[in-house]
């Protein structure tokens, strides 16, 4: 029998009422051995077994299909994204009440696969057997996401309200981290930071030196921005630039955004950028823009983008 196969009648049998049990294994004071019997009693086990093969045997059919109904009756609501397909429901047993909750689906050509479980603390929800040639840990307005990926896996993982999630699929890290940021929104909560009327928004996370960033890209009235975050240690007043944008600028200037020191520079073409550091929470911050860029236009896009991270806290 296959380790799911077990798993599955483990679940099936934690659900039989103890009463029943107990009456099924008392042995009656006088009992009669019938040949007859004894043959129904064979008999039933060979379909209980061969349930259970057939059971193991297949996901997918009819007799054993799981529903988005049965996952509410544990309380769960996975967040799929709307442009997907062939979803495909689950029920996995766990080392505690209640089981994780799974869904499979096909997105742009990719298998990914959707897992969550109410948990006290953050867990890990698959089997933990894959080697990662890269791992990074970030925190995206408030929620810390942890990423592993391999030259043929990526998986995304975070802890919120309770619950653990874990994405996974064999699509890049950064087509992963779009998925993840679509789920985000299903459940009502924000990973990408754009202003109203941005479009192509896309999300993804990659070292920058020893720096771990987290970038939003989108367009917005023709122009190509780049919105990044990254924490650091380095509190001192000749913060990092994180923007990875470079030339020479014809226009320099100092401002605030908000309360944070900030630098700009612009040139004629329209390119610029603004880079400022948020020293509490130690958070550097830049807005790069490849068209249109003035003090007044990187000002106001930089405040309308700057999410303070001590509100995250609150």
């Amino acid at each position: 029998m296959s380790e799911y196969t077990y798993a599955r009648f483990l679940l099936f049998m934690n659900a039989v009422d103890d009463d029943l049990l107990e009456e099924a294994l008392t042995i009656p004071k006088r009992l009669k051995v019938r040949w007859k019997g004894l043959a129904v009693v064979a008999a039933c086990l060979c379909v209980v077994l061969g349930v259970l093969f057939w059971w193991g045997g297949s996901h997918t059919t009819p007799g054993n299909i799981i529903t988005a109904e049965d996952l509410a009756g544990y309380g769960y609501e996975l967040p799929i994204p709307v442009d997907v397909q062939n979803v495909i429901y689950d029920l996995l047993p766990s080392r505690s009440e209640p089981p994780i909750a799974q869904a499979e689906f096909d997105r742009g050509g990719y298998a990914v696969t959707l897992r969550a479980w109410r948990a006290e603390e953050p867990q890990d929800l698959f089997d933990g057997g894959e080697t990662w040639t890269d791992q990074m840990d970030w925190s995206a307005n408030g929620t810390a996401l942890a990423l592993r990926s391999n030259a043929q896996t990526a998986q995304v993982s975070w802890y919120a309200d309770e619950t653990q999630w874990s994405v996974r699929s064999d699509m890049t890290p950064a087509d992963l981290l779009d998925t993840v940021d679509d789920i985000f929104s299903v459940l009502g909560h924000q990973l990408t930071q754009a202003p109203e009327g941005a479009q192509n928004i896309h999300y993804n996370a990659f070292y920058l030196d020893d720096l771990v960033v987290g970038e939003t890209t989108f367009t917005l009235n023709g122009a190509s921005c780049a919105y990044r975050i990254a924490p650091t240690y380095d509190t001192s007043a000749d913060f990092t630039d994180i923007s990875g944008m470079e030339g020479d600028f014809a226009h320099r200037a100092e401002a605030e955004v908000g309360w944070c020191p900030a630098r700009l520079v612009w040139d004629e073409a329209g390119a610029g950028k603004i880079v400022w550091f948020d020293v509490v929470p130690g958070q550097l911050y830049s807005l790069s823009v490849d068209t249109g860029a003035s003090q007044e236009g990187l000002l106001d896009l930089a405040n309308q983008l700057f999410l303070p991270a001590q509100e995250e806290e609150l």
